[in-house]
């Protein structure tokens, strides 16, 4: 039996935990990222065919166009720190030994960026502006993200 609510003051709650189980995927443009950080080790942006305009992180169709993009190529360092922000505690609101900075950078002829930690700059020394390139995790990837970080150029 269906149970259709139509009025708010009808709502009932329920309390409990839910277990929900998901599987999140790359994607095809995703996939290609990832595969190309993993065997080569840098960063690519996918590019637009009919007006070049390139994206990172990577997409499967142009925001502007609508067309396909199946054409990637590296993305050429440095990149450009655009934002940051210092983090005092982790996920868990648990102090940390040392602050670690994360920052959004962007690269000259792309659209977008991308989000990592920054390393071998203290706090107080960063900066917009600041010239950073990737640092790529080869020693135990963990193929995602978390394989990436900046250092300065």
């Amino acid at each position: 039996m269906h149970e259709y609510l139509t009025r708010s003051d009808q709502l009932r709650q329920v309390h409990g935990d839910w277990q929900v189980h998901y599987r999140y995927t790359y994607g095809v443009a995703g996939e290609r990222f990832f595969r190309e950080l993993k065997d080569h080790g840098h960063l690519v942006a996918s590019t637009c065919p009919k007006t070049g305009k390139r994206y990172l992180p990577p997409s499967l169709y142009c925001e502007d166009t609508f067309v396909e993009m199946t054409e990637y190529s590296p993305v050429q360092s440095p990149g450009t720190v655009q934002s940051f922000t210092v983090l005092h505690d982790s996920l868990e609101n648990e102090p940390l030994a040392e602050p670690i900075v994360v920052a959004f950078v962007e690269f000259d002829g792309v659209s977008g960026g991308l989000l990592a930690p920054l390393r071998d700059v203290k706090p107080d020394q960063v900066k917009i502006g600041l010239k950073v390139k990737p640092a790529i995790d080869t020693k135990q990837p963990t193929n995602s993200m978390v394989d990436l970080a900046w250092v300065p150029a």
